[in-house]
């Protein structure tokens, strides 16, 4: 009776490592997120994510959420060589990639362009 719990709870063990390391291996495709990029992004940005360098993507991308009209959500991919890219990952860095810093980063982008469109 003891050998049949000691089985069931190895076998249990071992379910749980493959559901871990397929959960885990979902983020790693083997390739990039961002098929295609744009330099500049123009609407309610609610949102933003920075992809590290990863297994099957040797580059850092950044995702955009932009809230619309509809209130739907849209994202988008940014280049990460534009000057709005480059501002947003300076940004993270400086807030020490901390995620419930992330609206600072875009509170500070939206001052910027309210600035920009007042002169």
């Amino acid at each position: 009776m003891a050998l049949s719990q000691r089985n069931g709870a190895l076998l249990l063990v071992f379910v749980a490592a493959v559901c871990v390391e397929l959960y885990q291996a979902q983020n790693v495709l083997g390739r990039c997120s961002c098929l295609s990029t744009i330099k500049f992004i123009k609407g309610n940005i609610s949102d933003f994510q920075v992809l590290e360098v990863r297994p099957g993507c040797d580059r850092i991308e950044l995702i955009i959420t932009i809230s619309t009209s509809e209130n739907s959500t849209e994202k988008f991919c940014m280049n990460t060589e534009g000057k709005m890219a480059k501002a947003y990952l300076k940004c993270w860095e400086r807030k020490n990639k901390d995620e419930s810093r992330k609206m600072e980063c875009i509170d500070r982008k939206k001052k910027a362009e309210d600035r920009a469109t007042e002169d």
